[in-house]
């Protein structure tokens, strides 16, 4: 796993062994990254689930201004935390070693909202539409904001909330990535 673009551009990312996560593939990587572009330029991140980080480090590299990490595996957490160190991004990133949904509703409080968040959760887990209810529920997204979420293909697609809708969804072998945003007024 490496960073593909931006001031980190080549750099590694530590990951774990075994199958703890699942790496987001650099050729998805780089296609999520193509179509959600316009976004990234000095955007607030959030990164739920975020394993080791690839996604929310992607974009840090690529010149989003902050990026939330939110991760609560112990081994993941400390590989998480060792990549920011060693891309030199502690400076713009924050990590959490803490359940993802506690995370979006303490940010409920703090009045937080994000231009880009992230949910890739493990597969086959229906941990999604949770997620995206809290972060409809209480606007967490910002209104011209995006949600970009990975499942595995055979799952059935969320075609999302009263606020928050399915725009578009891509298919990579196995991989299914999904992009949300809000509803039109």
């Amino acid at each position: 796993m490496r960073i593909i673009a931006g001031l980190a551009k080549g750099r590694k990312i530590l990951s774990p062994e075994g199958m703890e996560t699942r790496p987001t593939l650099d050729r998805i990587k780089e296609s999520i990254f193509n179509i959600i572009q316009n976004y990234v330029v000095d955007s607030t991140v959030l990164d739920v689930f975020a394993g080791t980080g690839s996604l929310g480090l992607e974009a840090i590299s690529r010149g989003a201004h902050e990026c939330s990490l939110v991760d609560k595996g112990a081994n993941t957490f400390e590989l998480l935390k060792k990549n920011v160190e060693l891309l030199k991004f502690t400076d713009k990133c924050i990590c959490y070693n803490m359940d993802s949904y506690t995370v979006l509703k303490n940010f409920v409080t703090q009045n937080k909202k994000f231009d880009i968040i992230f949910i890739d959760p493990p597969y086959a887990k229906e941990m999604i539409p949770p997620a995206i209810s809290i972060i409809s529920d209480n606007l967490l997204l910002d209104k011209k904001g995006i949600i970009v979420t990975k499942i595995d293909s055979k799952e059935t697609l969320f075609e999302g909330d009263s606020k928050i809708k399915l725009v578009d969804h891509r298919i990579y072998g196995n991989t299914t990535v999904c992009f949300y945003r809000y509803k039109e007024d």
